[in-house]
């Protein structure tokens, strides 16, 4: 498959591949400089939680650990102080809770509001990078299976979607995490609806994205994320790129996050394919995200 976006976004994979390669030495210095139990064990807490904003981090939940989230995004902010800048719109809500399986596996479900969406998830980490740099690099697998309960008349089988990708991620310095992602998803039928309010299928069931992230550690107990998710080659009609930054607050077993985005969306596949607002526009909203490990 020919895809022309790719030449756009060639130059930003190659210079983020270049500084995760050229930080190897000095981290592995930085890290074993530490002096810890155990020099070659994982790097910790690279994203510090499964989620960085929009997309999965390589970070997994401890074996026998829960992670319990609720995801909540309001309207946009250009809608003024008729709206309190989205506070009196419908907002996007998600339950999700994880388990850690092992320290490398945890599978997780989620419900959202929109559409009274069941997603069923896995993430796998297939290497973990280590202090002494013997493992360069963190990699990891994620796949999701999306169900659309709402009521609309729609077989099982065109309710379901589907969300895969690889991450690569490393630990640059004790304050600089960076994350790329490969990602595709599928909707076995991808819908909007007619004046009548009619859902009728649109004209582009798989998507491919490739999402780039970073973490920034301001104090040992607050972070600095950013993220941005281009799709690359054919996309469905206004279908628009995904942003988000966000700021992270640790206390003890909880992680709260604020940020702002581009989209309404909480699931990858989602805000692959049916992500329509656009920064450049205005189309911003505010959000939380409350992470409980116990």
């Amino acid at each position: 498959m020919n895809f022309p976006v790719f030449k756009r976004y060639s130059s930003i994979v190659v210079i983020l591949a270049a500084c995760i390669v050229s930080g190897i030495q000095t981290d592995a210095i930085a890290q074993m400089d530490r002096k810890r139990a155990d020099p070659g064990g994982p790097v910790d807490e690279l994203f510090l939680t499964p989620k960085i904003v929009i997309s999965s981090s390589v970070q997994n939940l401890d074996a026998r650990n829960w992670n319990f989230t609720i995801m909540h995004v309001f309207g946009k902010l250009n809608g003024g102080i008729q709206s309190l800048w989205g506070m009196d719109d419908p907002a996007n809500i998600r339950f999700g809770l994880d388990y850690g399986i092992t320290d490398r596996l945890s599978l997780g479900v989620g419900r959202s509001r929109l559409d009274k969406l069941y997603d069923f998830r896995a993430k796998w980490n297939v290497l973990r990078q280590t202090k002494d740099n013997a493992i360069p690099i963190e990699i990891a697998l994620v796949g999701d299976v999306g169900i659309m309960s709402v009521a609309n008349g729609f077989e099982f089988i065109d309710r379901l979607n589907y969300f895969g990708s690889i991450l690569l991620a490393r630990r640059m310095s004790d304050k600089i995490s960076l994350q790329i992602t490969g990602m595709v998803s599928h909707f076995n039928t991808v819908f909007g609806e007619t004046d009548g309010g009619v859902p009728v299928s649109l004209e582009q069931n798989t998507h491919y994205a490739i999402g780039f992230a970073m973490r920034y550690l301001l104090t040992e107990q607050i972070s600095l994320l950013a993220e941005y998710l281009p799709v690359l080659g054919e996309r469905t009609t206004d279908t628009v790129d995904a942003f988000a930054i966000a700021v992270n607050f640790e206390t003890g077993g909880h992680v709260f996050q604020l940020f702002l985005k581009t989209s309404q969306w909480l699931t990858e596949q989602h805000v692959m394919a049916r992500n329509s607002e656009s920064f450049a526009d205005g189309d911003i909203r505010f959000g939380f995200v409350i992470n409980r490990v116990f």
